[in-house]
């Protein structure tokens, strides 16, 4: 077993209340050589839990020993995430960086650094370049070894106590220090949190979460409710974890933005079907148009359509390519705050910013010095595509900083001329009508998330550091499916909210867990929402349980189309044709014109050998739509089991003969002529049908099945028997 099977074997005993196993598993793991601090606490805990067991033996009373016991294994747990760490080569980085500032955070050297530079370079401003001997630049680089160590140092940097906890958390709170950078830090103190579990990590995020910039803020609460995610077994461990959490949740912003992001990360899932329906079908297709050119894409899509209208060549291939459909598609899914843009920014992350871990979280800033040179000052108020995609909301911060290092390898002067030619007429990005107050807050919150998901989202699927984090975008992410994380999720909006979404997004069991949450907590529920669970039961095969709930959709709101139907339908699924036709009837009361009905009602009432209603129903729908072939096919089959053999093979022969008969046509059509008498006709279909489905075994599997419908109707047994040899 490798080194991560016996860290999951070891975390999986630990939760499972195995203790004693797990502890001999783990002292295994590290010698006094190794890492004497890790091994000397293990010989603690291991002598604090045999006292632990040692009283129980004895019956000594002990009000506070399961507390002690879950302390044991939360401490268990995370030296059993170190120890992995210092076995896991592929983790180097982490392992250098961490012996680089071993457990001296320095946060207040830090700080009064960030400080210092921050103050000189407002100064700098000032002095002109030429008595400057590059001061500006200087500064600039020292800012940036600055970010790029102390990012280094709040990732490798574990065993936060109280102490360095409150340290952490003044340091990223502090306004003096650029907001910018605190927004990156904070990145840094979630992968550390990702890397190894601490509660004291968690703790900082959690009092972060409550921050007044909306930049913090977001980014604390979408790595709290990742790493929640990841570790969603260990909360109950370490009740100070547990406490903070309550204490935010009682927040109603920080509940607000908890329920945007868990949609915006259930949302995540559906990345990896738009990247490859992106890169397999809309891209391809534009791609083919001439007078459509790859930068045109995602950049007010629609409107460059309009202003093509005209051009036959492009109506035309609008219309053969059914792009206009893709583009459309496209569009609801920005409007919808999807990821649409992995696939087209996937390649532009190779330049040298990109190098640096900490750049994968930087909040977009035109004037970065990576960005010199590129961006004209005031971008954001520029009338130019630059910048309308550096403003726009559809583009994360990532994907904004490769679109300029992109944009920097094009020539200055046509650079130049691009910006004039693409900026005429050209309104910057409008992200939505203008808002105020709170509802301005929580719109930039949600922008804020959303973003920010899609840069961790690129950062662990293409970065170069992804080989030593586990994915947490390989998780169901769904915190309604959590025992331990549900309460996060309180407001019963919200959970309707995610129930909605879900089903919409076709995750079934998810949403029926969902919806249960939401049932829990409303005493009544309306009618689309009993449609629902019923719809996400059928569609798992829980029959019943989808009666069950249609049943309650019908008496809260009678004479739905939709429900009857569904209610008729299910009971056609479990084999009860009386009642599916209960409902069907009542259902042409609505639409007694609706030819799927009366065939609906019509198999039923053929399924309950009601063959001469059923015959009334099915010749409606031959007479309102002639070219059935499902009106066909019944009343060929009814007119077999009724012995109307000249109808049935008249019927049968308008399928054979009209080239849109399926193989069990054939094999139907042959069963009319084999109980006729017309064992020559059989034949000949017979093979037919063999032709259609490539496979005698097939052909003969079908037969055997219709082997006492046929002798009922007078077919010869032996002669059946006989039927794959007349067939050679």
């Amino acid at each position: 077993m490798n080194d991560s099977g016996i860290h999951k074997e070891i975390e999986g005993l630990l939760l499972q209340s195995r203790l004693g196993e797990a502890i001999e598993k783990l002292s295994l793991q590290v010698s006094e050589e190794s890492n004497w601090q890790i091994y000397t606490r293990i010989a603690e805990l291991r002598s604090a839990y045999g006292y632990l067991l040692e009283y129980m033996r004895k019956g000594m009373p002990d009000p506070n020993r399961e507390a002690l016991y879950r302390s044991i294994v939360g401490e268990f747990l995370i030296m059993n995430d170190q120890i992995a760490l210092l076995n896991d080569a592929g983790t180097s980085l982490y392992q250098q960086q961490r012996k680089a500032f071993k457990n001296n955070i320095g946060t207040e050297t830090l700080r009064a650094r960030f400080i210092e530079n921050k103050e000189n370079r407002d100064v700098a401003q000032y002095i002109p370049e030429g008595q400057s001997e590059g001061l500006g630049r200087r500064l600039s680089q020292e800012h940036e070894q600055l970010l790029r160590s102390t990012f280094y140092n709040l990732w490798a940097t574990n065993r936060w106590g109280a102490s360095e906890c409150n340290r952490v958390y003044e340091f990223l709170a502090d306004k003096e220090i650029p907001l910018n950078d605190r927004a990156t830090l904070v990145s840094a103190v979630t992968l550390g949190l990702l890397q190894c579990f601490e509660p004291q990590r968690a703790i900082v995020l959690c009092r972060l979460s409550l921050s007044p910039e909306t930049e913090v803020s977001v980014r604390a609460l979408v790595g709290l409710v990742i790493a929640l995610l990841q570790y969603e077994g260990r909360i109950g461990y370490y009740p100070e974890l547990r406490t903070a959490l309550e204490e935010i949740n009682c927040n109603n912003s920080v509940s607000t933005r908890v329920r945007n992001i868990q949609i915006q990360l259930l949302r995540c899932r559906e990345t990896q079907k738009i990247d490859r329906k992106m890169r397999e079908e809309i891209i391809p297709a534009m791609l083919k148009n001439p007078h459509l050119g790859s930068g045109k894409l995602g950049v007010d899509i629609m409107k460059e359509i309009d202003e093509e209208e005209q051009n036959p060549e492009w109506k035309a291939w609008i219309e053969n390519d059914n792009i206009k459909d893709k583009l459309d598609e496209m569009a609801r899914w920005q409007i919808e705050g999807a990821d649409v843009y992995m696939s087209t920014f996937s390649q532009l992350k190779r330049y040298p910013f990109f190098e640096e871990m900490c750049n994968w979280f930087r909040p977009f800033d035109s004037e970065a010095p990576q960005l010199a040179g590129i961006m004209p000052r005031g971008v954001a108020a520029n009338k130019t595509l630059l910048g309308a995609i550096c403003s726009s909301r559809f583009f994360c911060n990532s994907d904004k900083y490769s679109f300029c290092l992109t944009f920097a390898q094009i020539p200055q002067e046509q650079r130049e001329m691009m910006m004039q030619q693409l900026g005429e007429g050209r309104e910057a990005a409008q992200d939505g009508p203008d808002t105020s107050g709170t509802a301005m807050k929580d719109k930039e919150a949600e922008l804020a998330s959303n973003q920010y998901i899609q840069d961790l989202y690129r950062f662990f699927k293409i970065s170069r550091y992804k080989v030593g984090f586990s994915d947490p975008f390989a998780m169901p992410l769904n915190l309604l499916g959590s025992p331990q994380l549900s309460f996060m999720i309180k407001e019963t909006e919200a959970v309707l909210h995610t129930f909605n979404y879900l089903i919409d997004k076709e995750y079934y069991a998810e949403a029926i867990e969902a919806g249960a949450k939401y049932e829990d907590s409303n005493s009544v529920c309306d009618a689309q929402f009993c449609q629902k669970m019923g719809y996400a039961h059928q569609k798992l095969g829980n029959i019943k349980q989808s009666i069950n709930y249609y049943t309650k959709a019908d008496i809260i709101n009678p004479d739905s189309l939709w429900t009857m139907r569904h209610i008729a339908q299910c009971y056609r699924l479990l084999g009860d044709y009386a009642n599916a036709l209960h409902y069907y009837t009542a259902t042409m009361e609505i639409a007694p014109d609706n030819r799927a009905l009366l065939l609906q009602i019509g198999e039923c009432l053929a399924m309950l050998k009601r063959y001469e209603e059923a015959f009334e129903y099915f010749f409606k729908v031959e007479y309102l739509d002639p070219s059935s072939v499902r009106a066909t096919r019944a009343i060929a089959w009814c007119s077999f089991l009724t012995r109307k053999t000249e109808q049935a093979r008249r019927y049968y022969g308008r399928l054979t003969g009209g080239g849109k008969a399926a193989f069990e046509d054939y094999i139907n059509a042959a069963h009319v002529e084999m109980t006729s008498g017309n064992i020559q006709g059989a034949v000949e279909l017979y093979g037919s049908a063999r032709s259609k489905c490539g496979s005698t075994d097939k052909l003969f599997e079908a037969i055997e099945n219709d082997r006492q419908i046929l002798i009922e109707h007078g077919a010869d047994a032996f002669g059946l028997s006989l039927l794959r040899d007349l067939l050679q």
